[in-house]
């Protein structure tokens, strides 16, 4: 698979308990603690004008979480698989690519085949596609995918599917200067690995402005992605709302988004669970240049309006912030907040990072006795994960100044109990992105959204968790995917993680799934016998953790399902009919 590894350094980690009184509760404390060294993840970033974002995806789909680290000008992004949540290994993925100056690493399987491919931007360089044809090995495809190849000054990339066809768009927030002179741009998928640049005709306007990032989400529940753009010194942030007809409207200011700030960041999350998505954008202090005072959250008023609500909820930060990420730090049901800053925490008494607790009732504190000893980096873009799949999720933060990133594992003594969701779209693109999670347990209601491209040019986990407490149970799990099908699971058990494939829960009729399909044995060596009583359907053929295996036409009477190459496990296959009617039987291969 992966034949160049560097090093492998394995050092077991050492968990420790802190007890801490907060608000005049006691309560366990959730320690934060910087392994970086420790797990292997030691790579010199540079010095990057503006700083770099950080990935933590799994982009091998193995089942445990990656970490891909931007570079300075002298360098080239760095790549660290997860071996088995203990340690980190940098792989060479032979990009073939020169050193230069890259600002944000997004995995995304644009062709919807099960690998995950790969997109890097850049604003000295031009942004860079690489098609993932197999087992990690690459190849180059911008410019045959209609995407500029020469530089755009581009420092944020996000990935959405606007019309809801299955294939994911691009849009590219480019950081314009004098020198440049060169818009946003938004790049229609055309369904067939190609893409087509239509920012003007879509309503996106095509305008210049000193970009640093966007954010897909539904900020009015109507089904359709709308988009938020986080722009710098002495221009308004957009707001534009998806019309469900192929364009957009510019509703920046009724929305009463369109503030004049050193935007740096759009993070995206249901902070009060109302079931309305909420957004917190990152700015300078007073001195530096901007008139709006310290950061913003934007309560979602749920009539298509915003209210910017930090000084009261507490959130202002007051320094020179960039990535921010809403993360459960403790499993509790609600979503605390985590802001990193370029300052060090030496000038003029501005924090260098903080971590913001949701005490509920729209209100957060500052609670500085969760570890983060040490958090006096330069700091940029951050994201979210789980190194070591124990439920307890981890930040990881990008540092320039020539120093190494920080993982912080969160290493919690009495954590509450959780949910893992890793979504497999088939009528929707297939890592879900776009998708509504809602979840109910004891009563408590708690919503996500998945992206791809978010915080400050940073990218979290596509595994998305939920904190339940001490619920013993889930009550439901309710998928809304971009294609308009719903998946609803009952009575889910905590501490685990599922693979929701789209359109699965359909099928749980079994007079339907007997009149439609026959599958025999279950528990095979080398084939199964596919008997389909109706028409031809699509096959979808799951591994154990989620990888899209097969993909195939099966057609009426008899079919042979070869599965001799495969490895011993358990497997999914998923039987598309079409008109949302689905199958899914389980294979067991020994």
């Amino acid at each position: 698979m992966i034949s160049l590894i560097k090093s492998i350094k394995c050092k077991k980690l050492t968990h420790f308990i802190i007890l801490f009184s907060l608000l005049g509760v006691a309560r366990a404390q959730t320690t934060f603690t910087n392994v970086s060294e420790a797990v292997g993840v030691d790579v010199i970033v540079g010095n990057t004008a503006l700083g770099n974002g950080i990935s933590f995806v799994d982009f091998n789909k193995d089942g445990w979480d990656d970490i891909s680290v931007c570079t300075g000008p002298n360098d080239t992004p760095k790549f660290y698989l997860n071996i088995d949540g203990i340690f980190f290994t940098e792989v060479n993925l032979n990009l073939g690519i020169q050193s230069y100056q890259n600002k944000q690493i997004c995995w995304v399987d644009y062709d919807n085949d099960g690998d995950r491919d790969l997109f890097i931007t850049s604003n000295t360089y031009g942004n860079r596609l690489f098609n993932n044809t197999g087992n990690l090995i690459f190849e180059e495809v911008t410019e045959a995918s209609g995407i500029e190849t020469s530089n755009v000054y581009t420092n944020g990339a996000s990935w959405a599917d606007v019309n809801n066809d299955g294939c994911l768009d691009l849009y590219l927030s480019n950081h314009t200067g004098t020198e440049s002179g060169v818009p946003n741009l938004f790049y229609q998928s055309n369904c067939d690995g190609t893409f087509t640049e239509v920012s003007e005709e879509i309503g996106l306007f095509n305008r210049l402005a000193p970009s640093f990032c966007s954010g897909f989400f539904d900020y009015n529940n109507d089904g359709w992605l709308d988009l938020y753009v986080a722009n710098d010194r002495f221009s308004a942030n957009f707001l534009y709302k998806n019309n469900g007809d192929g364009t957009f409207s510019d509703v920046s200011e009724e929305s009463n988004t369109g503030v004049v700030m050193d935007a740096m960041t759009v993070t995206v999350d249901d902070f009060n669970s109302d079931g309305y998505f909420d957004m917190y954008v990152t700015n300078t202090p007073e001195h530096v240049s901007t008139p709006f005072l310290g950061n913003a959250l934007f309560k979602n008023e749920t009539n298509e309006t915003f209210e910017n609500v930090s000084e009261t909820a507490g959130t202002m930060f007051y320094g020179f912030a960039w990535g921010a990420s809403f993360i459960d730090v403790e499993n509790d049901g609600d979503m605390d907040l985590y802001v990193s800053s370029s300052y060090d925490g030496t000038v003029m008494d501005y924090p260098s990072f903080a971590l913001y607790e949701n005490i509920g009732n729209l209100e957060f504190v500052q609670n500085t006795q969760m570890g983060f000893e040490g958090d006096n980096h330069v700091s940029y873009g951050n994201a979210v994960g789980d190194i070591n799949n124990d439920g307890l999720l981890d930040i990881i933060v990008l540092n320039n100044n020539n120093d190494i990133p920080c993982v912080w594992e969160n290493k919690n003594a009495e954590q509450g109990n959780y949910l893992k969701l890793n979504l497999i779209g088939t009528e929707s693109n297939i890592d879900g992105i776009g998708a509504r999670i809602e979840i109910s347990a004891n009563g408590q209601v708690q919503y996500r959204h998945v992206m791809c491209g978010e915080g400050y040019l940073s990218q979290h986990s596509f595994v998305e968790q939920f904190g339940v407490g001490d619920a013993s149970s889930i009550d439901y799990v309710k998928v809304n995917w971009p294609s308009g099908i719903e998946d609803i699971l009952n009575h889910v058990e905590v501490n685990q993680k599922i693979n929701i494939v789209e359109g699965a829960s359909l099928s749980m009729d079994e007079n339907f799934s007997l009149s439609y399909i026959s599958l025999y044995p279950t528990i095979v060596r080398d084939k199964v016998t596919v008997e389909v009583n109706a028409e031809e359907a699509d096959l979808f053929l799951f591994n154990g953790v989620g990888q899209l295996i097969k993909r195939l036409k099966v057609n009426a009477g008899l079919n042979e399902l070869q599965l001799d190459q495969l490895n011993s496990g358990v497997y999914l296959a998923v039987f598309d009919f079409g008109d949302r009617s689905k199958v899914t039987k389980k294979i067991v291969k020994y």
